[in-house]
């Protein structure tokens, strides 16, 4: 299996899926499956979750081991 650094990184970068997870919540809300309050919360969700996954992964790299290139911005 993966150690455990290597898992959480996994992890954060799984949080990506940003774009999908709207479009999912855009057609649940369209067709009334998800009220207006759990809409609002899963999408601020949605994007303060996308918008970690740099910093962390900035955090992450290195103590698993991996180099950063220089001039790349997480």
């Amino acid at each position: 299996g993966f150690s455990h650094a290597d898992s959480s990184i996994l992890g954060v970068l799984m949080n990506t899926r940003a774009l999908m997870e709207l479009i999912v919540l855009n057609v649940g809300y369209d067709l009334g499956f998800i009220p207006q309050k759990v809409f609002t919360m899963l999408v601020i969700m949605a994007v303060v979750t996308t918008v970690m996954t740099g910093p962390l992964l900035k955090v992450l790299l290195p103590r698993a081991g991996h180099r950063i290139p220089v001039g790349v911005e997480a």
